[in-house]
């Protein structure tokens, strides 16, 4: 699979890092200064006005703030011949905070209230700059080349001007860092940038946001309703530090610490320190090796968390709750096998004798499939099927080969959606997209032939194959470790989302 060509001149495309349903994120190199840099691509052109203003906002936000210490810097920005709008953006190889959580679990107390503070800081230089983030959340504090934390993505950022009234939606919320009052489409103000901060810090020391469960998924009315529940201690933390995220997380927004410097204020008078020796951790290690900057040092007490902690504390809530949620769930998780459809299986790839990439005691698929009027188990040696119903996903966020996505109905806006699911090919046992992509099972399976003959809708069979863009699904991180072994070929219309199932038929 070849990766497109943005066009942006002065830019050399490296590799993609990150892939959303309507933008992606190149490294790239910026020729003049031979800089590596962060360019953001938008899938979608600037066709209204009100795609222009959105753009405008993004562009003008995160400018007016790069300056700060900790917020991701704005080097470049501007639209295509085609239309299109790009961003330059500092490169941040060490990833967002919510890749962090996702590999490596929770953070020490004292590590997590440090970033606050930093992050507070920017939050209240923002706030006296007249814009509000409104999207704060793990995976939108970005670690440097150096380690250093920086907030990131002002696609949602309003900059709030008198007589003027903001744009308010559900479908733009995270709602488990959302504000109360967002899910009643209150206007935003900056008290709710001080509850989304408060309940990042929170899952960066508990392992995921705070009412949220261990396991599973919360329907939003479920979590409009936990947002009242009294916020639980964190286990083995000083109940100081808990005292002030209540604070900052209270219900009512007259209730919470009235400013982002307020709440940065009450972070850094918590000491930790005596709790915790040693657990200070200010810089993190970036993850992906620099050329052009030598790898910075991990205090040893951080390497020895780390290495305790492994790569294996992750719940199916927290992946799914560091990207945006469409419609009414908000996890990434597979629906358990159905017995009731006699025409699907759910027996595992070891069942099938074309499936050669199966394990001897594999989980199975982990959804109800079927060989049926399924194009993709016509693909030779692959082992490929159909799920039975309509599969369908919200916004794809991949970082250099982790994929994190969320779970759609399919009856609701949503860009992605199943159209072949097989087990991992035998020499291809992953849960990394960037090193799965290329195998040629993938590539034969995943494929435009396979997707243009699995179409079943008449809509869907009005638009051109071309059209589509093809990607793979491969198993989360929990599910790779549980021993699912399990991908799927995604596909989306471009630059568009869609409303019903082009694919399957809905049970």
């Amino acid at each position: 699979m070849q990766f497109e060509r943005t066009g942006v001149p002065g830019y050399e495309v490296v590799e993609v890092l990150g892939q959303g349903g309507f933008a992606t994120v190149y490294r790239a190199r910026q020729l003049a200064v031979g800089r590596e840099v962060a360019l953001k691509m938008d899938s979608r052109v600037l066709a209204t006005d009100r795609d222009r203003q959105r753009f405008l906002r993004e562009v003008t936000a995160a400018g007016q703030l790069s300056g700060h210490p900790h917020v991701v810097a704005v080097y470049d920005a501007g639209v295509l011949d085609n239309g299109r709008p790009y961003m330059v953006l500092e490169l941040c190889p060490g990833g967002s905070l919510g890749d962090r959580l996702h590999q490596h679990g929770p953070l020490p107390a004292a590590a997590a209230r440090d970033i606050g503070v930093r992050i507070a800081d920017a939050l209240a230089a923002a706030h006296a700059g007249g814009v509000l983030h409104r999207d704060i959340k793990p995976g939108n504090i970005m670690i440097d080349r150096y380690g250093n934390v920086g907030l990131a993505d002002f696609g949602l950022a309003a900059m709030p001007r008198p007589g003027q009234e903001l744009s308010v939606t559900r479908e733009a919320l995270t709602p488990a860092f959302a504000p109360p009052e967002a899910f009643r489409l209150a206007e935003p103000t900056p008290a709710g940038d001080v509850y989304s901060l408060a309940a990042t810090i929170y899952a960066l020391v508990h392992g995921r946001p705070p009412h949220f469960p261990a396991e599973g998924s919360l329907g939003i009315a479920e979590v409009i309703v936990r947002h009242d529940w009294p916020l639980p201690d964190l286990p083995g933390v000083s109940p100081r530090l808990t005292d002030v995220l209540r604070h900052a997380m209270a219900p009512a927004p007259a209730d919470r610490l009235p400013s982002a410097a307020a709440l940065r204020d009450a972070l850094a008078a918590v000491d930790l320190e005596e709790e915790a020796p040693g657990a200070r951790i200010p810089t993190f290690a970036p993850t992906v090796p620099q050329p052009a900057a030598p790898p910075t040092t991990v205090p040893q007490s951080a390497a020895a968390e780390r290495k305790k902690k492994g790569r294996l504390r992750v719940s199916v809530a927290v992946v799914g709750v560091v990207v945006v949620g469409t419609g009414g769930t908000v996890a990434y998780q597979y629906l358990p096998p159905s017995t009731s459809d006699s025409k699907a299986s759910t027996a595992g790839p070891s069942a099938s004798p074309s499936a050669t990439g199966a394990q001897a005691g594999n989980a199975g698929f982990g959804v109800p499939t079927t060989t049926e009027d399924c194009p993709a188990a016509g693909v030779e040696g692959v082992g490929g099927r159909c799920t039975t119903t309509a599969e369908c996903w919200g916004g794809m966020v991949v970082t250099v080969g982790i994929v994190a996505v969320n779970r759609s109905d399919c009856l609701v806006s949503h860009p992605w959606e199943t159209f072949a699911i097989a087990p991992l090919p035998s020499d291809g046992m992953t849960n990394n997209q960037k090193e799965l992509i290329n195998h040629p099972d993938v590539i034969k399976l995943c494929s435009r032939e396979v997707l243009a003959a699995s179409r079943q809708s008449d809509k869907a069979l009005a638009i051109d194959p071309a059209r589509w863009t093809i990607d793979v699904l491969p198993p989360t991180a929990t599910q790779y470790a549980d021993g699912l072994r399990v991908m799927r070929c995604v596909a989306t219309v471009t630059g568009e989302e869609s409303t019903g199932a082009y694919f399957r038929p809905r049970a």
